[in-house]
């Protein structure tokens, strides 16, 4: 049974992305009209510093993230992207869930629109979510959660994090999240780390679990959440600072 607690705290933090969301709506039309005054500058000048966080399935990163954010005084976004698509967008929630972090089925890119009108292909997904990855980060600094977005966007801006767990400590999550079993916790942990780890490859060409790619790897094993926290805030802040002095 949810937490009646973290329900509330959830729907808070959805209303608040969502409400922030429609201001850099607002905020994209006035610099629309302010494109000269930009033009000399490159895209990467315009983007706030963020973080892009990617995370193995059963890790609670979005918890994670929002506490971070708080840290740091950022906003957070995770799956509110979905929510933003879904109702600005036009696009079907259940559409969008089905093609989001996932391998995408030949079926559905081939026949999803033929056969109902609410669907939307898995390309058209990610390329409306980049726009609106790239309006936030135009807007003001933000912990990203999943979805490649330290691939979207100007990568010297960006801190990109790993978070990683013990297999065993993952699935107990997962028992816990889904009220499910043991085997059927494993069987969620593993689809879901081969969805996204495919979802990846196909669109950004990348091996999501390879170390390089990110600045930071913080395995929970032996660090607390709350270690994590105050180890990401920190590396946050350092990185703040050097996009600063490379500014100047």
């Amino acid at each position: 049974m949810q937490n009646p607690t973290l329900h509330h705290e959830g729907h808070s933090l959805a209303v608040a992305a969502e409400r922030q969301m429609r201001n850099w709506a607002l905020e994209l039309e006035t610099r629309q009209r302010l494109d000269e005054e930009y033009a000399h500058q490159t895209v990467s000048q315009l983007i706030h510093p963020y973080v892009a966080i990617s995370r193995e399935a059963g890790v609670d990163a979005a918890d994670l993230a929002a506490s971070v954010a708080k840290e740091c005084g950022w906003a957070v976004l995770g799956r509110e992207l979905l929510d933003y698509l879904a109702e600005h967008e036009h696009m079907s929630r259940m559409a969008l869930e089905i093609v989001d972090e996932r391998a995408a089925s030949w079926f559905h890119e081939v026949f999803g629109k033929w056969l109902e009108s609410h669907l939307v292909s898995q390309a058209e997904y990610v390329s409306r979510l980049g726009r609106l990855v790239l309006l936030a980060a135009q807007h003001e600094s933000v912990v990203f959660v999943g979805r490649g977005v330290q691939f979207m966007l100007p990568r010297d801006r960006g801190l990109a994090v790993r978070i990683i767990a013990p297999l065993k400590q993952r699935v107990e999550a997962m028992m816990r999240r889904q009220n499910c079993a043991e085997r059927e916790a494993k069987r969620l942990v593993a689809e879901s780390d081969d969805h996204r780890a495919r979802f990846i490859h196909r669109y950004f060409h990348k091996d999501v679990a390879d170390p390089h790619l990110y600045d930071l790897v913080i395995n929970l094993e032996h660090i607390s959440r709350g270690d994590a926290v105050e180890l990401l805030a920190n590396e946050v802040r350092h990185h703040v600072a050097q996009v600063r002095d490379r500014a100047h």
